[in-house]
């Protein structure tokens, strides 16, 4: 019976997913091999969700939609420069993703967790905990729902 719950569930979620869409594989892999594996992909277009864990104010998951490697919409709306420079701080492209987890890296971080999609490379969990003695400067990012468009 349970072998029979587990064919359904794999059956219905094989069946509701789309074309376009990437399934997550997310593994722990280095980041030189995940940052080369995302160029590689000349992926320049996607949409993907965004959420931000931090003590910090607006951390509710963002709809990100990419488009040339420049993000054009947040939640379905369009956003000028300067709506992602004042209202949207917590928006990012991979890209920029990117070059967080490089500058933390170089930081020394006390804690850190980062896990790849297998196949593109992109981040899909990052944790960065900078300094054993201070509280609440933790900060994460989690992709999910990411596609190709």
């Amino acid at each position: 019976m349970k072998n029979l719950l587990k064919i359904l569930i794999l059956l219905f979620a094989i069946g509701c997913s789309s074309e376009d869409s990437v399934t997550l594989d997310p593994v722990e892999m280095e980041f030189s091999t995940a940052i080369k594996k995302w160029n590689n992909s000349n992926i320049n277009s996607y949409s993907y969700i965004l959420t931000v864990s931090c003590y910090c104010l607006d951390t509710e998951p963002n709809s990100i939609e990419v488009i040339d490697n420049k993000i054009t919409k947040v939640n379905s709306n369009l956003v000028t420069p300067e709506q992602l420079n004042n209202d949207y701080w917590n928006v990012k492209t991979v890209d920029e993703l990117f070059n967080i987890i490089d500058e933390k890296l170089k930081d020394d971080p006390f804690i850190f967790t980062l896990k790849f999609d297998q196949t593109y490379g992109f981040p899909i969990d990052i944790y960065f905990d900078m300094d054993e003695m201070i509280a609440d400067e933790e900060i994460g990012y989690t992709i999910s729902d990411f596609k190709i468009i």
